[in-house]
């Protein structure tokens, strides 16, 4: 395997894969060709439910069936969602297209760290994850910072030609993924690159007993697995809070654009932080998770400027605490499950999401956005050290045994 050329194809990939115009006016889109909020909530709930039921089936698909071919199917779910709300009449149209372009995600979720670690690992260089993915996920963040930056231009070409672009976009995207190179650095894997399809069903009931197994047996993982989760959760939310919360607070509505782009940057330099920093792994995520509480609190206050700097606070603490446990956690699994075991991590997020987003909603409709973002920061500020004592719990015993 070319590592210089594989590394190429997974930069554009990643890049071409978060370079989404539409995303931060598909709202807007929406609500001008007739269709209610109502109808945009469902919408989206249609997204986080499909995103739910396939997570883990995406990420044996990989394991079982080959991350490229994956990658490929993602980049060709991205076209397809494009495609179908470029021409829906009906709000049907529009949820298949929410639900594909859950999928794409699913698709490359998991699959795309675990075709990374996996190049690096059959050329015995593993050790580097920590640095490349860093790089990948910068590329991500700046690529989605973008994004939002190309909204007006979006808003500007129209409804139908947006949503060409990002269909076109999508098939780049799949065609790049064609130039990766399948790492195969398992027996498994060698027979699955000659025979794909062969007794499928009986290896995947192999697979899912062996992914249990694994959890099972491995409680600081899982561990992990929850707690990188559950600091992911509050991020997202305090940056879709944040939005409104900032217009709220005195922002002037023309530099909306520039502040969101500030706090994605902010996890953009949070990535490159965490990818040279040397301190261990459980100080390291419990001060970034008790910070990015601190910078969610903030992010509450009635003033702009304070609340700006608590959202740029929180998003660059949680990149850090990502880029750390994503590195740990694929150290610890097998690489035969890799990807079913990713997923399982973007599940955990899905299911807290589940329960975070109508209750946070529920509270700020009631006593407002900015009690929404104290819950939040409060909630993971007195988390953290509650489960950081679980996590050193767990080690201990596992010591004693």
């Amino acid at each position: 395997m070319n590592l210089k050329k594989q590394f190429i194809s997974l930069h554009l990939y990643n890049f071409l894969f978060s370079l989404r115009i539409t995303d931060a006016v598909w709202v807007v889109f929406l609500l001008d060709r007739g269709f209610s909020l109502a109808q945009v909530g469902i919408a989206e709930g249609v997204f986080h439910l499909v995103s739910f039921v396939c997570e883990i089936p995406s990420g044996m698909a990989a394991d079982l069936l080959g991350r490229k071919r994956t990658l490929i199917a993602a980049g060709l779910c991205g076209s397809a969602s494009a495609v179908f709300m470029a021409f829906s009449t009906d709000f049907g149209g529009i949820c298949l297209s929410m639900a594909f372009q859950a999928l794409m995600y699913n698709l490359c979720s998991g699959t795309q760290e675990a075709l990374t670690y996996d190049s690096l690992k059959a050329a015995g260089l593993q050790e580097q994850y920590l640095k490349r993915n860093a790089w990948l996920l910068g590329l991500s963040q700046t690529s989605a910072a973008i994004s939002c930056a190309l909204g007006g231009l979006a808003a500007a070409l129209g409804f139908f030609r947006a949503y060409a672009v990002s269909a076109l976009l999508s098939a780049v995207c799949g065609v790049t993924a064609m130039t990766l190179t399948e790492p195969l650095v398992t027996q498994s894997q060698r027979q699955r690159a000659e025979r794909p399809f062969s007794g499928l069903g009986l290896r995947l009931k192999e697979h899912v007993i062996l992914s249990v197994r694994f959890l099972r047996e491995h409680p600081r993982t899982a561990c992990k697995i929850f707690s990188g989760a559950a600091a992911g959760v509050p991020i997202y939310l305090t940056f879709m809070y944040l939005q409104q919360h900032l217009l709220n607070s005195g922002l002037p509505s023309v530099f909306l654009g520039g502040a969101l782009l500030l706090v994605r940057f902010a996890g953009t330099a949070g990535v490159a932080v965490g990818g040279k920093l040397k301190a261990r792994l459980f100080p390291c995520v419990i001060l970034c998770a008790v910070c990015s509480g601190i910078g969610t609190v903030l992010a509450g206050f009635g003033w702009w400027i304070p609340a700006l700097l608590g959202g740029m606070l929180a998003q660059f603490m949680d990149s850090i605490i990502a880029l750390r446990l994503d590195a740990s956690l694929n150290d610890d699994f097998p690489s035969d499950q890799r990807a079913t075991l990713v997923s399982v991590d973007s599940m955990v997020y899905s299911l807290l999401m589940i329960a975070a987003s109508p209750l946070t909603g529920a509270v700020g409709d009631a006593l407002g956005a900015s009690r929404a973002l104290w819950l939040l920061g409060g909630c993971l500020v007195a988390a953290a050290p509650v489960f950081g004592a679980f996590y050193q719990f767990l080690l201990r015993k596992k010591r004693n045994v």
